[in-house]
């Protein structure tokens, strides 16, 4: 972004000009695939109205009280947001079978947004797993500790999405590929020198960071949570695990494809899996949040369908054990 404020437009950026060809013959590189982008929009759609009503939930049960529920509305915000991007724009270019030089601006502008989103949501990812591992692993001093490790990591988490969005190369979209590589393929002849200006390595280490971090952190809460269920097979222990699984795959699979794409272009099946990698990482969490948190499920249920359930007190299982959940992202 600071070189599109920098320069004061997209074609005066070196390696951006598309200006060399008419509009008109730019729209003949893309490819047109509704079949891939209605479906995404839609999901867009349903997962950005399915938010609000969870965000309303957290602030009417007083969820929002406890520190991990705050870090979880800063990720709900920093996923709509992504999810806007990944889903619905993403989606209308699909369909249209958009390329970078059609709207050299607002794609360059999007695809800052959409990085600096999906970094953010590693970030804030990672600091949800780390407070609940102080939540269980170091009760004793939890209640010294969560807050200001919670505040601290906000902070940190929102400095790091502006430092994305400003300071490093943005994302463009290409409908041939299916996806937003960092080169927007408007140069006549392809150049190193082009590619260097293109590569973004802060994208390439956030993805490897977080994969590692991610399994490391999932790793120990997983342990702490079946240490503290005392070993029995319970109901919030298998949900955990669960939901583990779901997101580790769906948030390895994009970064993975996304640190790949940009040294290869892979098959046009691995394509369209890592766009649904991408699109279903950042609305999964809000189908979690109504199906395996207790509290939001409850009331979620109360205020759509207007159906009355029986109150079960958050964190502690059927078996009556006390148990933590796992609000990160449920």
């Amino acid at each position: 972004m600071n070189r599109l404020i920098q320069y004061g437009s997209t074609d005066a950026i070196p390696y951006y000009n598309c200006s060399w060809k008419p509009t008109a013959e730019w729209w003949d590189n893309g490819v047109q695939r509704p079949w891939l982008g209605y479906p995404i929009t839609i999901f867009g759609v349903f997962i950005e109205l399915l938010y609000i009503p969870i965000i309303w939930i957290i602030f009417k049960t007083k969820l929002i009280r406890h520190t991990c529920y705050k870090i979880i509305v800063l990720l709900a915000v920093t996923d709509m947001c992504a999810t806007a991007c990944s889903c619905i724009i993403t989606g209308i270019l699909l369909i249209q079978g958009a390329v970078f030089c059609v709207y050299p601006t607002f794609i360059y502008i999007i695809g800052g947004i959409a990085l600096c989103t999906w970094c953010g949501a590693c970030a804030i990812t990672l600091s949800l797993f780390l407070n609940r591992i102080v939540s269980i692993g170091l009760r004793d001093y939890a209640d010294a500790l969560e807050k200001p490790m919670a505040y601290i990591s906000m902070v940190l988490c929102v400095l790091y999405m502006f430092y994305i969005s400003f300071f490093t190369t943005p994302a463009c979209f290409n409908s041939l590929i299916m996806a937003w590589p960092s080169d927007p393929l408007s140069e006549k002849e392809p150049s190193e020198e082009a590619s260097n200006y293109y590569r973004n390595s802060s994208q390439a280490w956030n993805n490897w960071i977080f994969i590692t971090t991610m399994v490391f952190l999932f790793t120990i809460y997983c342990a702490l949570v079946n240490k503290l269920a005392r070993g029995q097979n319970s109901k919030a222990s298998r949900a955990i695990f669960i939901q583990c699984c779901i997101i580790c795959f769906f948030n390895s699979c994009t970064a993975i494809f996304y640190n790949v794409l940009a040294f290869i272009t892979p098959s046009p099946a691995i394509l369209v899996f890592g766009q649904l990698c991408w699109s279903i990482n950042h609305g999964c969490p809000a189908l979690i949040y109504v199906t395996m948190n207790d509290t939001i499920r409850r009331e979620f249920k109360k205020l759509i369908f207007r159906v009355s359930t029986t109150k079960v007190e958050e964190g502690t299982s059927s078996a009556g054990v006390k148990t933590t959940t796992m609000p990160s992202r449920i």
